[in-house]
């Protein structure tokens, strides 16, 4: 846990899905010119697959939906997250922020 023994708090938006579930990585494509030559795969975007295994705020009627993220690595896939999802007019969802719930992490009141 970070901050001590306090929970970590994630921000989220008042349209934003907040799950608990797991997060596998489906496709890699790496973003060409993001970094210097030394770096070549420094970011990539991610197409992934939530498995929904509670809804903490927001609805959602699938139990695995499609999102994606840009980032510098993979997420794992053996452990369950506090995950927040923003919609992302394509019938999946854009991952906002993920924090491994072993820490019990929670969102922030209220919402953004």
């Amino acid at each position: 846990m970070q901050n001590g023994d306090r929970p970590e708090e994630l921000e989220y938006a008042c349209g934003d899905l907040a799950v608990i579930g797991r997060i596998r990585t489906v496709d890699e494509k790496v973003i060409a010119g993001s970094q210097a030559d030394f770096l070549p795969h420094w970011r990539s975007e991610f197409s992934l697959q939530i498995q929904i295994r509670r809804i903490i705020r927001g609805m959602e009627h699938r139990r695995f939906v499609p999102a994606s993220i840009i980032s510098h690595a993979q997420i794992r896939d053996d452990r369950d997250f506090l995950i927040v999802l923003r919609p992302n007019g394509l019938d999946g969802y854009t991952l906002q922020t993920a924090s491994l719930w072993k820490g019990r992490s929670k969102l922030k009141e209220p919402c953004l």
